[in-house]
């Protein structure tokens, strides 16, 4: 019988299990994000992670009424712009090309 050399792969289920999200950014945003992340010794994900999430209360020191509460506060002003009208009409395919286009200028 012949041998067979096999290749064992660290578990997947870890990293087929876990979220993504994909932003769609111009070369120039890209090359933003890269040189401020790796100038505060951080990675693109750890910055952006950093700045997304540095408004947001530590859900884990929260009880569920006071998580549902800062996220009535949060959401409070966006709701009340969007009855006020204060929103865009525009596609997100034209929000992305006027972002696009600011990016590049």
């Amino acid at each position: 019988m012949a041998s067979r050399n096999v290749v064992l792969l660290p578990p997947l289920r870890y990293l087929l299990s876990m979220p993504t999200i994909l932003l769609d950014v111009t070369a120039e945003e890209q090359r933003k994000l890269e040189t401020v992340a790796a100038s505060n010794g951080e990675s693109v994900r750890d910055y952006v992670l950093k700045r997304a999430l540095s408004e947001a209360p530590a859900p884990d020191h929260l009880s569920e009424s006071e998580a549902l509460r800062a996220m009535s506060d949060y959401l409070s002003p966006r709701i009340e712009q969007a009855r006020r009208g204060e929103f865009s009409t525009k596609s997100l395919s034209e929000i992305r090309r006027e972002a696009r286009t600011h990016a590049e200028r």
